[in-house]
């Protein structure tokens, strides 16, 4: 059949309910370092760079499959070994298309669905990645016969995502980090899916869906690569699998191109962000984290200015004011709990206005609340604020095994593996956070002379030093002061009766 015959139009997408989107805070302290032991010494090779560089020429060069191009693959060498990555093959201005191709070559859950083998169960699945894992499994079962092999040989086998790593090696390599926990959950709910999958219908007819073929290993493994090479698509309103351009690389800071869908022309293009010079490289825009990405991708960028970690925020429940206060936050947007992106180059002004709200006490100053501009509440208030933001940013980073100099240490060394590389990189980018949070606390909390009192007012917290050093610099005057005082009372100026007249007393009375 014609693979074009085969397909439904990519413009009936469906919208998108991303199902992985929490993040929550580990609080175990441990204090011990790696242990190399405790790590998959031997590591599949994912990235065969010449061959993968190989493999997409001839992709691009198949006869209708790319409209325009003006890319060309290339091998870099990073941090973490080599990548491929795309260069421009002339000057671009910003807005000219990039590259765009036809939506056979973007594999969606609508293909997945009209499957021959996984067509029933990729319907019913729920989930776009996972109905397009479930495609990208059974096109992988053909090998060569499968019409989609070229377009599949540019994937690896699987990714260094923290989903596929073992719980020893999370909690070995991770311990202290958000990306623990999240890791974690989100393992128990890849496998809660897949055992639906199992028992509603693998497990019903192992003669259609073979064992060595539909097992947890290779759904986990299939489903990391998708979650990988998945782009979506804001004019189609779907995930789309697309091994040729998600090879590209990514940047947070917005200045990258944006890959979109053509319901007119079919095709999925990129236009240029900015205007670019032969031989530089194209990046996609990906704000997202670099625990996300990691979780996600696998992989992690040189830089992201993207890059942030999620700092919890809560009303007080005894707090007599939390009614009060709760329905301020709804008028707001925000609810009674909520996670601030905290950043490496910023305050968290959000976080502060919404932990300053928490912890006030004075109904009088709660219009004085903004998440727009910086305003303190209270002298008192910023005081606690900050003190709280300062022994929050404290406690996580007792929770990591190694401190920061430690792990600046580990990631110069030359015999750590891929997974060792990735973890270190992740951990120093959330210190790097953590700690230049409490840089720019101790900034703001140097200006503030004084400290709470039980009497509600600010006590200057300097006061006993100030005495000790007003007594010091008055040492040098006490010989002068003490000759003073021996001269004073020698010459009688001490007697209360200094310098008065003769005291004259009445003559006793003559006895007669």
């Amino acid at each position: 059949m014609d693979m074009m015959s085969a397909r439904t139009n990519i413009s009936r997408g469906r919208p998108v309910i991303n199902t992985y989107n929490s993040t929550r805070q580990i609080s175990t302290r441990l204090h011990v370092f790696v242990n190399k032991g405790n790590v998959a010494a031997k590591e599949p090779d994912l990235y065969d760079t010449m061959s993968k560089v190989i493999q997409i020429k001839q992709l691009v060069g198949a006869k209708g499959s790319v409209k325009h191009n003006v890319l060309d693959p290339k091998r870099f060498t990073t941090e973490l070994g080599e990548r491929v990555g795309f260069i421009t093959t002339t000057d671009l201005q910003q807005d000219e298309m990039v590259i765009s191709i036809s939506e056979e070559m973007a594999i969606t859950s609508i293909d997945a669905e009209n499957h021959e083998v996984v067509g029933g169960v990729a319907s019913s699945c729920g989930g776009e990645l996972v109905a397009l894992t479930l495609w990208l499994m059974a096109e992988r079962e053909k090998g060569a016969d499968s019409a989609y092999a070229n377009l599949l040989a540019t994937l690896p086998d699987q990714s260094y995502s923290t989903l596929l790593w073992t719980d020893s090696e999370l909690e070995t390599l991770l311990s202290g980090s958000p990306v623990l926990a999240e890791s974690r959950n989100r393992v128990s709910e890849l496998k809660r899916q897949w055992q639906e999958l199992y028992d509603g219908w693998f497990s019903k007819d192992v003669s259609k869906f073979k064992p060595d073929t539909y097992n947890y290993e290779k759904f986990a493994a299939a489903f990391c690569v998708v979650l990988a090479h998945t782009v979506y698509l804001p004019s189609a309103q779907l995930f789309a699998l697309l091994p040729l351009i998600s090879l590209m690389g990514r940047t947070g800071n917005a200045n990258g191109c944006d890959v979109d869908y053509d319901s007119e022309s079919k095709q999925v293009f990129i236009k240029a962000g900015r205007p670019y010079r032969e031989g530089q490289e194209v990046l996609l825009n990906d704000v997202r984290p670099n625990g996300e990405l990691l979780m996600a991708t696998g992989t992690l960028p040189e830089t992201n200015t993207a890059n942030f970690i999620n700092f919890p925020a809560a009303l007080i429940p005894a707090d007599k004011y939390f009614v009060m206060k709760s329905q301020i936050l709804e008028s707001m947007g925000f609810s009674p709990q909520e996670y601030f992106p905290v950043f490496p180059d910023r305050m968290p002004n959000q976080l502060l206005a919404y932990i300053r709200l928490a912890r006030v006490q004075d109904p009088a100053l709660f219009a004085k609340v903004s998440f727009e501009q910086d305003i303190q509440l209270s002298q008192m208030n910023e005081y606690e604020v900050l003190q709280l933001l300062m022994g929050d940013c404290r406690e996580r980073l007792a929770c990591y095994r190694t401190s920061m100099e430690e792990d600046i240490k580990l990631s110069q060394q030359r015999d750590l593996s891929v997974k060792e590389k990735l973890a270190v990189k992740l951990r120093l980018s959330e210190k790097r956070i953590i700690s230049s949070t409490m840089d720019a606390v101790r900034q703001r909390l140097a200006p503030i002379r004084g400290i709470p009192t039980k009497a509600g007012g600010m006590q200057d917290p300097n006061s006993d030093l100030a005495e000790i050093f007003q007594t010091i610099e008055s040492i040098p005057n006490a010989p002068k002061k003490l000759f003073e005082g021996l001269l004073s009372w020698a010459k009688g100026e001490q007697d209360p009766d200094w310098g008065k007249g003769p005291i004259k007393k009445p003559l006793p009375k003559k006895p007669w």
